[in-house]
């Protein structure tokens, strides 16, 4: 939960200032000390003692909006006056934004006005409400969560995304994006069909869709999905960048086909590129490859080399962009740093005048650097 969480970061503070390691105690009863335990049962006591009709806000309230986009737009979004609005029909607030995506959470007792308001500035492409009286009515009746619970339960949903990814950094983009499961692999560790098929056993959904990130992984995602009990399908994201624009068209509550047919479409609206070394000399449609150079590749194709990163890095960006795009982002993998991401990003901005650079840890083994091009 939220305030177990808390306690985590208290647990880093004290460390970060005393140096030493601050042993993590378990929550699990069966192995809790006393004072634990009444920790724990303060907190159920708690529960009962408040009454599910004194809750002012009742409705959990999530949406997610695409800015810009949809028939009912009649506004200009601005962050101050949205969560203003917001901050006085609820509590809980949280907003999070950038220049396409708007994200909302919020406690209140009219989620369709959240949702209304939210419709003013773009096409809502995720909402999720749950009454929290309900919830807790089921915990004062048992059907909640219960003391002797040590085992965290997975929700079962109508939809579950499942991706395949490397890297510290880009796991979180994709599970901040909705994704419920996460496959560890990528261009040197292809996970097998038997690893996509547990995973798609255990993601305790109605339907599954699978992301591959890369194209050496499409073959063993489909013959998961085609030996799967699970109604499965397979959204064929070819790179990292194809996967993340992917679950822009992701709708928890839309079928199987739908969510697919959506998902494919957002694919076609990003550019991917790629930049690695070289392991041998070679050409490449008569381009000379140096080993050790770096090379960079964009959907697929080699179209650069050179043996400076961040000037190999500029020109494969630049090559990416034309008239209509206006967001890159940058994603550094684990054998560079921010540093060298910013000097990229300043270079490619001063090149295209009506470009965004944002830059992303990604911490991806092979790849020096990911972008993506709107």
């Amino acid at each position: 939960s939220g305030g177990q969480g808390l306690v985590y970061i208290y647990h880093g503070f004290l460390e970060s200032l005393t140096g030493e390691s601050i042993p993590v105690k378990s929550a699990d009863p069966n192995k809790a000390n006393v004072t634990e335990l009444a920790h724990q049962e303060n907190f159920f006591n708690t529960a009962h003692s408040v009454a599910s009709e004194d809750i002012h806000y009742g409705y959990c309230t999530e949406i997610m909006v695409k800015i810009g986009e949809g028939e009912t737009v009649t506004d200009e979004f601005d962050y101050d006056t949205f969560r203003n609005h917001l901050d006085g029909i609820g509590d809980s607030l949280l907003v999070v934004s950038d220049d396409e995506i708007v994200k909302v959470h919020v406690h209140t007792e009219t989620p369709g006005e959240v949702m209304n308001y939210g419709q003013k500035f773009g096409s809502l492409v995720k909402i999720k409400v749950d009454n929290m009286r309900l919830q807790h009515d089921d915990i004062l009746d048992g059907k909640g969560a219960t003391q002797s619970e040590s085992t965290p339960v997975v929700e079962r949903t109508n939809l579950a995304i499942i991706a395949v990814a490397a890297g510290e950094g880009i796991e979180n983009l994709f599970k901040d994006m909705g994704v419920k499961s996460i496959i560890s692999g990528g261009q040197t560790m292809n996970p097998s069909t038997n690893d996509i098929l547990d995973a798609i056993n255990k993601a305790n959904a109605d339907n599954v869709i699978i992301l591959p990130n890369n194209k050496n992984i499409i073959m063993a995602a489909n013959q998961a999905v085609e030996v799967s009990e699970i109604p499965a399908a397979v959204v064929e994201t070819k790179y990292i960048s194809q996967g993340l624009t992917a679950m822009l068209g992701y709708n928890p509550d839309g079928t199987l086909e739908d969510n697919k047919a959506a998902m494919v479409a957002e694919m076609a609206n990003v550019t991917s590129g790629q930049v690695t070394v070289a392991v041998r000399d070679t050409t490449v449609d008569g381009l000379e490859i140096h080993k050790d150079h770096f090379m960079g590749i964009i959907d697929g194709k080699i179209v650069s080399e050179d043996a400076d990163l961040v000037k190999e890095t500029v020109n494969m960006v630049n090559a990416m962009i034309d008239e209509d795009k206006e967001l890159v982002t940058l994603i550094f993998g684990e054998e560079t740093d921010q540093a060298t991401a910013e000097l990229i990003a300043e270079a490619v901005e001063s090149a295209n005048e009506d470009i965004e650079v944002e830059i992303v840890d990604g911490g991806q083994p092979v790849y020096h650097f990911l972008a993506s091009v709107e």
